[in-house]
């Protein structure tokens, strides 16, 4: 299997596995290729970075990133979460239906779900992560 790195008509980018290239071609050329986001079947291959060099100096020169400590990555991901997605609380399953059958504008939401809500969600083909996130206090030195 080859992972290709592909991308829809409305700029979607998102990626493939296929038996080989000439398989990836056929798929492309009959439109069996699906945009997880927008459902496009208008793809095309684009070039994957992971097979792009940058210059060796450049590499060297560059400092390592940061030691971060889990408090500190937890709090980057609720700060980023927090900012990025809108909480809908226990309307979670009202809005994710809502926007999977395009009676509202698709977006980034997160919320609170029961068992039972989440198995009809997946019956429905809604897809959805199943994330806890610990809730990091806000620090008042931040403001």
């Amino acid at each position: 299997m080859i992972i290709f790195d592909l991308q829809c008509i409305n700029g979607h980018a998102f990626e493939g596995w296929f038996d080989d290239l000439e398989s990836l071609e056929d798929q492309l050329a009959r439109r069996l290729v699906n945009c997880p986001v927008c459902e496009s079947t208008d793809a095309v291959r684009v070039p994957s970075t992971f097979g792009i060099k940058s210059s060796s100096s450049t590499y060297r020169d560059t400092p390592p990133p940061p030691k971060l400590t889990e408090e500190q990555i937890f709090k980057q991901l609720a700060e980023y979460v927090d900012k990025n997605f809108d909480n809908v609380g226990s309307q979670f399953t009202d809005e994710a239906l809502k926007i999977h059958y395009g009676a509202a504008e698709p977006r980034n939401i997160r919320g609170t779900s029961t068992k039972d809500q989440e198995d009809m969600l997946e019956k429905e083909g809604v897809n959805f992560v199943k994330f806890p996130l610990p809730v990091v206090p806000k620090d008042d030195t931040d403001a």
